[in-house]
C-alpha cells in the first residue's frame, strides 16, 4: 500500500506535485531558493525565476542529490555537520536551526571573547573530524588537482609536499558564514558544503582562516579585516582533534593561495559593476586585500 502511494505521487502531474512548493514563501538567493516552515528549512537549487520549475529541473535535481549525499556523509563523520532530513527532486530539506549564524555572533560588539574562541575552536575540531573520514568512504570523490585548480603557482617544495600528503575531504564551503547555532543541541552546526573533493587538509584550514579575516567583507562592511582571534589557537585546536601536526609550509602556501582566489572573484564581481559602485569599489578592494597579504606575511609559520 505504501509503495502504491509513493508510485502515485511520483506519477502525478508536475503542476499538482509542485503544490507544496508553491505554498512556501521562497526567497531568492544567487544560486538557490530558501524557505522556512515550522521546524523545517528548505533549500531549493536555482536555475531560473520559478521555484516550481527549478524543483523539476534536471540540473537542480542533480545539485540537490549531490548536496544531500555530501551532507549525509559529513554528518556520519562529524555530528555537527547538519544532516538533511530528506531530498525531494531539486529541494533539500533540513531541520530549522535556531540561530544566530557564526558571522553575526563574531561581529557583535558586545560579544563574549571566550564564547568566540570556543565557537571557532569547535569549528576547527569538526574540520579535523571530517578530515578523519576513511579513504574508502571518500574514494568516489575526485582528487583536487594541484596546481591546476589553484590561483597561485606553487613552488617545487610545495608541490613535493602536496604529492606526499595523504588526501582527505576537501570541503570548499567550510567557511565562517556557513555555521549556525542550534539551541536544541547547544552547538554550532555546519551546512552548505559546496564542492567536495579529495585534497590537502591545510587547504581547508587556510580557507577557514581567510574567511574569518574577511568576515566583514562586502557591502556595508568594515574597510578593515577582522583580527579578533589567534591563529595559533585555531591550528592547535585542529591538531589536537586530528591527532596530527599540520605542515607549516603547506599552510603558508594555502593562506596566500586562498587570498589570491578570493581576490580573483572579488575582481570579477567588481568588473560586473558600473558607475559609482565600481569607482568606489576599486580602492576598497585594493586596500582590503593589501591588509590580507600583509597579515599572511606576518603570520607565516
Amino acid at each position: 500500500m505504501n509503495v502504491q502511494a509513493a508510485t502515485h505521487v511520483e506519477a502525478a502531474p508536475a503542476k499538482e506535485d509542485a503544490g507544496w512548493i508553491d505554498a512556501l514563501a521562497f526567497a531568492p538567493r544567487k544560486e538557490s531558493w530558501v524557505a522556512c516552515s515550522g521546524d523545517r528549512f528548505y533549500k531549493l537549487f536555482r536555475r531560473g525565476d520559478d521555484p516550481a520549475r527549478d524543483w523539476l529541473d534536471r540540473a537542480c535535481i542533480e545539485d540537490a542529490r549531490r548536496e544531500h549525499d555530501d551532507m549525509q556523509l559529513l554528518h556520519r563523520f562529524g555530528e555537527h555537520a547538519c544532516a538533511p532530513l530528506r531530498r525531494d527532486h531539486g529541494c533539500v530539506v533540513y531541520p530549522r536551526l535556531s540561530g544566530p549564524d557564526l558571522r553575526e555572533m563574531l561581529l557583535r560588539r558586545d560579544g563574549d571573547h571566550p564564547e568566540r574562541a570556543a565557537a571557532l575552536g569547535d569549528a576547527l575540531s569538526l574540520l579535523a573530524q571530517l578530515h578523519g573520514a576513511s579513504a574508502d568512504a571518500i574514494s568516489h570523490y575526485p582528487a583536487k588537482g594541484y596546481p591546476g585548480d589553484g590561483y597561485l603557482r606553487p613552488g617545487a617544495e610545495v608541490l613535493r609536499r602536496i604529492d606526499e600528503c595523504p588526501r582527505t575531504l576537501c570541503i570548499e564551503g567550510f567557511e565562517v558564514r556557513n555555521f549556525r547555532f542550534d539551541q536544541c543541541r547547544r552547538a554550532w552546526l555546519f551546512f552548505d558544503p559546496q564542492v567536495v573533493s579529495r585534497g590537502v587538509p591545510e587547504n581547508d584550514i587556510a580557507r577557514f582562516i581567510i574567511s574569518l579575516l574577511m568576515v566583514n567583507w562586502g557591502k556595508g562592511g568594515s574597510p578593515r579585516i577582522w583580527r579578533d582571534f589567534h591563529i595559533g589557537d585555531l591550528v592547535s585546536a585542529y591538531e589536537l582533534a586530528a591527532s596530527r601536526s599540520t605542515d607549516p609550509i603547506l599552510l603558508n602556501y594555502f593562506l596566500h593561495e586562498t587570498i589570491a582566489m578570493r581576490r580573483h572573484f572579488a575582481e570579477k564581481a567588481l568588473h560586473a559593476l558600473h558607475g559609482v559602485p565600481r569607482i568606489l569599489g576599486r580602492p576598497y578592494l585594493s586596500a582590503y586585500f593589501l591588509q590580507l597579504e600583509r597579515w599572511a606575511a606576518r603570520h607565516e609559520f
